[in-house]
């Protein structure tokens, strides 16, 4: 499998994957290439994601995983923004 189909993380993402803490990964498009996918949600709003997703995402709580957010796109992430949820074994 090529690097470029596989989703990329940043360092946090990989930190909670070493823990295996993290089965989920939030993203605006579908990586329908990457091997360690197993399902892709339909789109959800991030109040969702937030309110029920935040542990497999791999955050202690809510705010963290907002925090997290906010750090990848420099900006505030609004509740009804959409992201297809990647649920897979990311190691």
């Amino acid at each position: 499998m090529k690097t470029k189909n596989k989703i990329p993380f940043n360092d946090w993402s990989k930190e909670r994957i070493a823990q295996g803490r993290k089965i989920c990964t939030s993203r605006h498009k579908k990586y329908l290439h990457d091997d360690r996918v197993t399902y892709i949600t339909p789109k959800l709003p991030f109040w969702f994601i937030k309110k029920y997703l935040w542990r497999d995402e791999g955050a202690y709580h809510e705010l963290e995983l907002e925090k997290v957010m906010f750090d990848i796109y420099g900006r505030h992430i609004p509740n009804d923004e959409m992201f297809y949820v990647h649920f897979g074994e990311f190691k």
